[in-house]
């Protein structure tokens, strides 16, 4: 049964396309979805799915991804999508997944990263149809502080100066607060983006335009905080993160998900020495030593037919 399956669906106005990779074995088989992380990525993440996938495989579990809106084979614009609505992609995904022949649908489950790490377990909170969740490097916190974070953090891992950081955190504040007040493009462009173009905190977004400001201001209007989704999680959860990574706040994103999950009886937390928020060391697609690992086997165990 090896072999590729496409995926075609409408969600809102936009048809999400992707690619159902199924694994040797006889099924119905279990599945896992993958979530990306947050920009114009594709169903492969730019590559970075690809051993992981390969890990699934191996597994004998099944893996669904897709471009997402306005990138590759999918059409519409992933700018206009809020947190929610991702979490509601996912689900729709999931329905497909489960209609399919060759899957077992008492049997599929969520792998999110970074902030598919923040639409997994929001998708999972709301459907007793996902049975395990892998959550990648995922916040506790919400995107207003987990963005503050990211910023100091990278500016300092980078070599930043303290005055270089407090001129990035006031700049992060000012568009925080320009996201939340509603305003247009040309407001914000004249008393935010142009007054900051050229410091270290302003590229921390990379160039702004009008279509990716909305995003903005849709988010804004659809805030999402972690822990009331994570208190709805029971199927069984695993929580990896890497120790040195600059965009999240591992310790505290560790506390939140024991103090959120501390109801869930199944769930597993594991931080990764020397690892950065791609859980790598080294360089691209170096993982840490047993990241793979723990992924194979923790999936094999949860989809064992029961």
């Amino acid at each position: 049964m090896p072999g590729l399956k496409e995926m075609r669906i409408q969600h809102g106005d936009a048809t999400l396309v992707g690619t159902l990779h199924l694994p040797d074995g006889d099924g119905p088989l279990p599945a896992i979805i993958m979530l990306q992380g947050s920009g114009a990525t594709n169903r492969d993440a730019e590559g970075y799915f690809l051993p992981i996938r390969e890990t699934f495989l191996g597994r004998g579990v099944a893996v669904l991804s897709w471009d997402k809106p306005g990138i590759g084979a999918s059409t519409g614009d992933w700018r206009t999508r809020t947190l929610h609505d991702r979490a509601d992609e996912a689900l729709t995904a999931i329905e497909w997944l489960s209609e399919q022949q060759e899957i077992d649908p008492a049997r599929v489950g969520i792998w999110g990263h970074s902030q598919g790490g923040w639409v997994g377990p929001l998708a999972t909170s709301q459907s007793s149809k996902v049975a395990f969740l892998i959550i990648n490097s995922g916040p506790g916190v919400g995107p207003h502080e987990q963005d503050f974070f990211g910023v100091e953090h990278t500016l300092r891992r980078d070599g930043a100066t303290e005055e270089e950081i407090e001129q990035a955190l006031a700049f992060m504040e000012a568009l925080h607060d320009a996201s939340n007040r509603q305003l247009p493009y040309a407001e914000t462009f004249a008393t935010v983006l142009e007054p900051a173009r050229g410091t270290r905190g302003a590229t921390y977004f990379g160039e702004l335009s009008e279509q990716d400001w909305q995003f903005f201001l849709r988010n804004a209007q659809h805030p999402f905080d972690p822990p009331p989704a994570l208190e709805r999680i029971t199927c069984p959860v695993l929580a990896i993160f890497g120790e040195h990574d600059s965009l999240v706040p591992v310790e505290q994103s560790v506390e939140i998900f024991k103090r959120t999950l501390a109801g869930n009886d199944d769930v597993t937390i594991r931080i990764f020495s020397g690892a950065d928020h791609r859980i790598q060391v080294g360089g691209p697609l170096t993982f840490a030593p047993g990241y793979l690992d723990l992924l194979g086997d923790w999936l094999q165990q949860q989809t064992q037919p029961r």
